[in-house]
């Protein structure tokens, strides 16, 4: 019997049915300074525009400062694909809506070395839940094998500069 190894780190896949329920309440929770309290200090609204439906979408992501006063997303979600050329997005932030630039960077080694950072500071036991992502290794993913599963999976980073400003 063949055995098959898992990779090192891998893309976490929540179930759809919960999270289409679990979204609506956090876009609505987040939707205004009321509400967004505790769970705004680490979630916020993603305002983008559909590149080929020119819909307007929300997603609720996670968010960090990236050290340089600008908010870091991690992301290994299809939604990515409509910030390709188009830095221009919103963001609603403890319940303020603001305009935002967003930076896309889907460069494996810039990924890699991302991703790396922040196992490390928070540990890597610890770390994949927070970053959606599950890490099959007793130990820090290498830079290579981080770069592996960002060109497998579609690991990314958005950086966004807020205007106005993060309180």
């Amino acid at each position: 019997m063949a055995t098959t190894s898992r990779p090192a780190v891998q893309r976490v896949r929540p179930p759809k049915a919960p999270y289409r329920v679990v979204n609506r309440v956090i876009r609505w929770l987040l939707s205004e300074p009321s509400r967004a309290g505790r769970v705004g200090r680490h979630l916020l609204l993603l305002h983008v525009t559909g590149r080929r439906t020119g819909r307007d979408l929300v997603f609720p992501v996670a968010y960090r400062p990236a050290g340089d006063g600008r908010l870091l997303v991690l992301t290994n979600s299809p939604w990515r694909v409509n910030l390709r050329g188009r830095p221009d997005v919103a963001v609603t932030l403890l319940g303020r809506r603001r305009p935002a630039r967003a930076e896309l960077v889907e460069d494996p080694d810039r990924v890699a070395t991302a991703y790396r950072h922040l196992i490390e500071a928070v540990g890597h036991r610890r770390a994949g839940r927070r970053m959606g992502i599950r890490i099959n290794v007793p130990r820090t993913p290498t830079h290579e094998e981080l770069a592996e599963a960002a060109r497998r999976e579609g690991l990314a980073l958005v950086y966004l500069d807020v205007s106005g400003g993060v309180r």
